[in-house]
């Protein structure tokens, strides 16, 4: 009788250590290392079964943009925006949909998400993420830490890039080049604009 209770015991401490570690978000150590404090627990190898989806690859002011973690059903998660080579959190999250809730990172208490509980998210669970009225990099690109379950999590998963939107009051794009159909290529500037037309199938010398 003795070895079947040790056994279930162990079992149920097993599963306690899944669910209590980190239950209700990823701990404030995390706001700049990503890491979910699983204490003996590694990240798994890239590339992650999950993509961050974005509805626009552009950043204005004034524009949320919906966030998407699309791949298996997950119970953990923690969502920054950033750009390159610094862990500053740009932006803001706005209202958590289920299950999640704001981080509150000493340097933007609004600019991390995590889960609330472990309960499964799917991707159509979708997160909304505001800009910064100023001061926002050229380029920025949402960053992840999500965990399918306690000993199975991936770091660092990063959506593509988002440009930062800039219209000069004339409605000319400044500094940029914007493609169009029939491979026309635009070039505007402040001061004029050309126009190149590339002919794919002849080379002219």
């Amino acid at each position: 009788m003795g070895q079947p209770n040790l056994s279930l015991l162990l079992v149920l401490l097993s599963f306690s250590t899944v669910t209590v570690c980190y239950p209700t978000g990823a701990p404030i150590s995390a706001c700049e290392t990503m890491m979910p404090g699983h204490v003996g627990i590694f990240p798994q190898p890239k590339p992650a079964p999950y993509i961050i989806k974005t509805n626009s690859s552009s950043v204005k002011s004034g524009r949320p943009i919906q966030v998407q973690i699309v791949g298996p059903a997950y119970r953990g998660i923690l969502l920054q925006t950033r750009t390159f080579a610094q862990t500053t959190l740009f932006g803001k999250w706005l209202q958590p949909p289920n299950n999640t809730k704001i981080l509150a990172c000493p340097k933007n208490p609004v600019g991390a998400i995590t889960h609330a509980n472990t309960n499964l998210k799917d991707q159509s669970t979708t997160y909304i993420w505001m800009p910064p009225d100023s001061g926002s990099p050229p380029v920025l690109f949402f960053i992840a830490t999500v965990a399918e379950a306690y000993d199975k999590y991936w770091l660092g998963i990063q959506s593509a890039i988002l440009y930062q939107y800039s219209v000069e009051t004339s409605g000319v794009i400044s500094g940029s080049i914007e493609t169009s159909g029939a491979n026309e290529i635009t070039w505007a500037t402040n001061i004029f604009t050309v126009t190149f037309l590339q002919f794919t199938k002849s080379l002219l010398f």
